[in-house]
């Protein structure tokens, strides 16, 4: 399943907000909601707020981006991530925005609010690895 991303003039939404991986080489796959604006995803089209999160050869085509989690998780653990898009007009869109980060890997027992010391949002979208 493919998580949607919606471009709504300069608004950005990601459904679903946490998208649960389980372990193994898993494909990841983001791409337009059916309502969405025009968009494509800019380079690079998803960055994560740890550098040691387990996806990579992350890559876009269009309205489309791709990559692989290699989850070998032993807990729950969320990836903060950031998708950046440019809208039909060439304005660069990033969502969530610049200064909005998680720390390393936090795991899912960190409830998911405002973190003092990871600025976590509840509507910053996450990779969940599960151990199963």
């Amino acid at each position: 399943m493919a998580i949607k991303v919606k471009l709504k003039g300069s608004t950005v939404t990601v459904h679903p907000m946490v998208h649960p991986v389980d372990q193994g080489n898993r494909p990841v796959q983001w791409g337009p909601h059916e309502n969405s604006d025009s968009f494509t995803f800019d380079d690079p089209p998803i960055t994560f707020d740890d550098p040691e999160a387990p996806i990579s050869g992350i890559t876009a085509n269009g309205d489309s981006a791709s990559g692989t989690d290699a989850n070998n998780a032993s807990a729950d653990t969320d990836y903060a991530y950031h998708v950046h898009l440019v809208d039909g007009a060439g304005n660069r869109i990033t969502f969530p925005p610049a200064g909005s980060r998680m720390g390393a890997g936090r795991t899912t027992q960190t409830p998911n609010a405002m973190q003092a010391e990871t600025t976590l949002l509840q509507s910053d979208p996450v990779i969940r690895n599960r151990p199963t």
